[in-house]
């Protein structure tokens, strides 16, 4: 067997639900959504994401629908990600499920140590300046990533 645990879980957790999954193999950031994101809204998630310091292409996007919460549940675990964003309510839910957690629109959570943000409808949040700036105060609740205190 080669490569660590980690590893090991990481290529399993792509074995058996990467047809849920695309980006980043292993993302700092898991995305969750009820269907895939528009280009647009995963665009804006990356940029988001580089801005808090977690570089380029830091994003695993999960399209929930056909998982139940056990299922989202091994596949978040599987990924071990420092943070995850529900982009929507649907998404939301879900993952409060397989936390055994409330996760309420427009607050940040810590699901098992995890920073994770909820989202009702991040797709909507991105068609005005005003509605722009609300997903980015929401994103900035994630923590800041790399950065050195002095």
């Amino acid at each position: 067997m080669s490569g660590n645990k980690y590893e090991v879980a990481l290529d399993e957790t792509w074995e058996l639900f990467g047809q849920h999954m695309n980006g980043a193999r292993a993302g700092l950031c898991c995305v969750i959504s009820s269907e895939p994101l528009s280009e647009a809204a995963a665009k804006a998630l990356d940029s988001s994401l580089a801005a808090l310091g977690y570089g380029r292409d830091a994003c695993t996007y999960v399209v929930s629908d056909g998982l139940d919460q056990q299922a989202l549940f091994v596949l978040v675990e599987g990924l071990d990600p420092i943070c995850i964003v529900a982009a929507d309510g649907k998404s939301s839910a879900l993952l409060g499920q397989a936390y055994r957690l409330a996760l309420p629109s427009g607050k940040a959570a810590r699901p098992l140590g995890r920073a994770a943000i909820s989202f009702l409808d991040f797709e909507s949040l991105l068609k005005t300046p005003q509605d722009k700036q609300i997903a980015w105060a929401l994103l900035k609740k994630l923590p800041k990533f790399g950065e050195t205190r002095g």
